[in-house]
């Protein structure tokens, strides 16, 4: 089965110089987007139960931690020493679920969207990433899909930029 994953011996390195923290619901695709990044296929990524850390700086949060207020603090202690704050929110779910304000509360930090499952047939990216405006976000949006390496790449490749 193709993943959204980079074959690793083509995976570019994420330069450390941008430190992210990926932030979104249950069944976004955070860990997907995590383990692609990582060079590990998709069907080996697994259930985030904790916070994830890599030596470059990237951090997987678990989505019940998105969704439940008594967990906020954990997610504003992970973004502390990251560069950017990558909301992943999928591309067949209509609703906002980014708490109201959370993304501003550190104002020095980029914010990012990767727009997950726009290969799925009930998938709409210009409206979520409509929605996602409507709601305060101003992106940049990057849309990601199972068996697209070519939209991981420019994801990749931003993250790389100075």
């Amino acid at each position: 089965m193709m993943c959204l994953a980079l074959p690793h011996a083509k995976r570019p390195r994420v330069n450390p110089m941008k430190r992210y923290v990926l932030l979104g619901t249950v069944g976004a695709g955070k860990s997907t987007l995590y383990a692609a990044l990582h060079g590990i296929a998709c069907d080996e990524a697994k259930k985030t139960q904790a916070m994830q850390y890599d030596l470059d700086g990237g951090v997987d949060t678990p989505g019940e931690f998105f969704c439940h207020p008594m967990y906020y603090p954990a997610l504003l202690s992970a973004t502390v020493d990251t560069d950017v704050l990558i909301y992943v929110p999928p591309a067949n779910d209509p609703l906002c679920r980014l708490p109201a304000g959370f993304l501003d509360i550190y104002t020095q930090r980029e914010v990012i969207c990767a727009i997950t499952k726009v290969d799925l047939p009930d998938a709409d990216f210009e409206a979520t990433k409509a929605m996602l405006i409507e709601h305060g976000v101003s992106g940049p949006f990057f849309p990601l899909g199972k068996d697209r390496p070519d939209l991981l790449q420019k994801l990749v490749d931003w993250l790389q930029k100075e």
